[in-house]
């Protein structure tokens, strides 16, 4: 019996090539008893925003599993430490390479310090993300709430190379493609996420259904019996989850809900 159902956003809810396998979730579950969770990179401010019936029935892990909120009651609360941030402010951008961006994301606003070469705004605006919610700020200082996650913008991959490494003991790289990379606190991804909250419900690897695409995912993936990677997507490749789907709403229907 299925008891908990997490679905990721980008790319398995919000799919570009089926727009409507999204459609009705966390709804679909209403009145079967089986808790909704959406696991996401994005903000908490995104989730509302995207789905707003989220923030009063489905658990809500943000920042890839930073954040993790159900009914606006923190679950699980796990933001960078202040003195990294600083540290890691202080070190950027002298050790690395000119025309990198970075954005320090609090729990309803992100920041950027200073002049920058407006790549990160330019991310966020292509992402549709943090929509009226980026600030700027003179130095990370001026950041009056926890930054649960930090995200570098640069032409030269080896910078992400650089910071992965020089960071290991005190970030997670938990997502890296193309011109920007994402790191949180070590330790933290989707998988401790959802573990955390499995463990609140009372809900076994076996009554867990999970949703994901990309690397940020697999953890989560590897923590429940009914794991789906969307179709093509870097799950479904690396063959990390159990099954292999190209609609959410509808496996879960058949599954979860034993319909047709």
């Amino acid at each position: 019996m299925i008891k908990l159902v997490c679905c990721d956003i980008d790319n398995t809810l919000l799919h570009k090539n089926n727009p409507a396998s999204g459609k009705g979730f966390p709804g679909v579950l209403d009145n079967t008893g089986i808790l909704p969770m959406i696991a996401t990179g994005r903000s908490v401010t995104d989730v509302a925003r995207l789905f707003p019936d989220a923030v009063k029935n489905a658990v809500i892990a943000s920042y890839d599993g930073a954040l993790v909120l159900f009914n606006g009651a923190k679950i699980s609360d796990r933001p960078v430490d202040v003195n990294i941030v600083r540290a890691f402010a202080d070190g950027f951008p002298g050790n690395l390479k000119a025309g990198c961006d970075v954005i320090y994301y609090g729990a309803t606003d992100c920041f950027t310090v200073g002049n920058n070469g407006g790549r990160a705004e330019r991310r966020l605006a292509a992402d549709d993300t943090m929509r009226g919610h980026l600030k700027k700020v003179a130095s990370v200082a001026e950041i009056r709430e926890p930054v649960y996650k930090i995200s570098v913008f640069s032409e030269n991959t080896s910078d992400f190379e650089y910071l992965a490494a020089d960071w290991a003991s005190y970030l997670n790289c938990v997502f890296r493609n193309g011109s920007w990379c994402e790191f949180v606190s070590a330790g933290t991804d989707k998988g401790f996420a959802l573990g955390v909250v499995m463990e609140k419900f009372g809900v076994t690897r076996a009554e867990a259904m999970a949703f994901g695409d990309g690397v940020n995912d697999f953890s989560m993936l590897e923590a429940v019996d009914f794991s789906f990677a969307i179709e093509g997507s870097a799950a479904d490749k690396e063959d990390v989850a159990e099954f292999v789907t190209s609609d959410v709403i509808r496996t879960i229907r058949n599954i979860a809900l034993g319909l047709k």
